[in-house]
């Protein structure tokens, strides 16, 4: 919501606007309340209350819309400042290291110092500045604050998106080093990853195919055309997610600097091969929690000074510290790295706060021919079938597809496969509820093709024999057959979706 607000998309320019005002809740001091607030590319933060505990603060923001009417069909009146106090605290935290949310029970919970269940150490003993008691907000972290929301919001919308997510996960983490390490650090690798996948330009090698499997498909491939293994290993590749933790590691090393390695004052830091090792145990500790939860090795949960590195066995591990320091250096470079622009042509709305998006219901589109078209038609058939099945409990109406049959007749020899079975089973069961005198007028002509292409076992076939009570002449294999198939194949792109009702019966 941060850069939708900012105007930058917005093709008509800024027509109206609405100020805003919201409570953070954080462990910052400001103590420039004379000096007036901070005032920053995403809103205006300045200090409440110098005593309170924890310190409240107030973030201020101009809300900004391209439309200028004041009521109207499908104009907004205002987000709240909500989205926005979400968004900003989640920035604050992550770029100047604190605390900062907008629930004060959450910020008085993570800066009381204590253990919590299932966690050996407080978490400002873990990582360094997010949990302490207070933090003085001096000049750097202003000018760090201004500079990095300025080029934030100066993001192309694809690499803003990406990078909230980021920062959104990376003090996520941070919040769950109270009471769930693992998930925690797990987290932190995933803030990185998230820009990796969508941004690293890797293009998927045979190479990197895991190697047992790939000798195996070489050998079977031995005796094939070079062009026909090649096909055979594309479509492989484009299948596949190869080699996420190398090119999780050369993300983050592309993203870190020499002098990101050579900081002074820091405990355990590591040169860039050791780092690479260390990135190598990282990723497998979050494979291994995802899949099985593991725990972290013991040493990770214990006061290490904020080291950023230990040694266990014959591996090292980044601590959280450390971990905590690379994920955020990454997402720092990555956006210094990424374009900027002023403005930029992209579609918003269903981007804002609060819009959901949901499928109409079918008496809205059913009935319109243009949404009979190829690889759609099963859509059209389910949204019969669920009139259908509404009509049985409650006698709901059933749209009227006469315009739909008309473009079945017209069009029935265009259609194949899955699309010919919907479309005839659509044309068959819409005009059997129909009085004989409101029937298409070559209906008696049209039943018996349609009614061909029924012939075999299909999911389309069994409901349409379901619905007009007929038996179908496949045996009893034939029938488990064509339900176990549907309910493997439902959910897969271009499934037919059968209504609850009809689902029991036909089981």
């Amino acid at each position: 919501m941060l850069q939708i607000n900012s105007g930058k998309l917005y093709p008509n320019g800024v027509r109206r606007t609405n100020e805003l005002r919201g409570v953070l809740y954080s462990n910052l001091f400001l103590f420039r309340m004379d000096d007036g607030p901070i005032v920053t590319a995403a809103g205006r933060l300045q200090q409440a209350d110098a005593t309170g505990t924890p310190r409240p603060l107030i973030y201020e923001i101009t809300e900004k819309f391209e439309d200028d009417a004041v009521r109207a069909a499908g104009v907004l009146i205002s987000h709240t400042v909500q989205p926005y106090l979400r968004d900003f605290a989640a920035v604050v935290s992550f770029i100047l290291r604190v605390t900062c949310t907008p629930d004060a029970d959450l910020c008085a919970r993570l800066l009381n110092g204590k253990r919590s269940l299932g966690v050996m150490t407080p978490p400002d003993k873990l990582v360094r500045r997010v949990f302490d008691k207070e933090i003085f907000f001096q000049q750097p972290d202003i000018d760090l604050l201004k500079s990095f929301t300025t080029d934030l919001i100066a993001l192309e919308r694809k690499s803003f998106l990406a990078t909230m997510r980021a920062i959104r996960t990376y003090v996520t983490s941070m919040h769950r080093l109270k009471d769930d390490l693992e998930l925690a650090y797990m987290l932190l690798v995933a803030s990185i990853e998230s820009l990796s996948q969508d941004f690293d330009a890797h293009k998927a090698q045979w190479s990197d195919y895991e190697q047992s499997k790939r000798q195996r498909i070489d050998k079977a491939l031995a005796n094939a055309d070079g062009v026909t293994a090649k096909r055979v290993r594309t479509a492989i590749l484009e299948g596949e997610h190869l080699a996420l933790a190398r090119r999780f590691r050369e993300f983050v090393l592309a993203h870190l600097s020499d002098s990101d390695f050579q900081e002074s004052g820091r405990n355990g830091s590591l040169g860039r091969l050791d780092l690479r090792d260390a990135l190598k145990e990282a990723y497998g500790l979050r494979s291994r929690y995802v899949h099985s939860l593991r725990d972290l090795p013991h040493l990770l949960d214990t006061d290490l000074s904020y080291s950023e590195s230990i040694h266990s066995g014959h591996s090292t591990f980044l601590t959280l510290e450390g971990l905590s320091r690379v994920a955020r250096k990454v997402i720092l470079e990555f956006v210094a790295r990424r374009p900027k622009c002023e403005t930029e042509s992209y579609d918003y709305r269903l981007e804002r706060y609060g819009i959901v998006s949901a499928e109409l219901a079918p008496q809205y589109w059913i009935w319109r021919p243009d949404f009979l078209v190829k690889g759609k038609c099963r859509k059209v058939l389910s949204a019969l079938l669920s009139q259908l099945a509404a009509f049985v409990l409650s006698k709901s109406p059933i749209s009227d597809l006469h315009q739909v049959c008309a473009k079945i007749e017209g069009e029935f020899s265009r259609f194949r496969g899955d699309d010919r079975r919907a479309c005839a089973a659509i044309y068959i069961l819409f005009n059997c509820g129909l009085p004989l005198d409101q029937r298409r007028a070559n209906y008696e002509k049209f039943h018996k093709l349609c009614a061909k292409a029924l012939q075999n076992p299909s999911i389309e076939a069994l409901c349409h024999h379901l619905i007009l009570g007929s038996v179908p002449s496949w045996n009893a294999d034939d029938q488990r057959d064509t339900l176990d198939s549907y309910f493997e194949k439902r959910n897969q792109k271009g499934g037919l979706r059968v209504p609850e009702l009809l689902r029991r019966a036909c089981c």
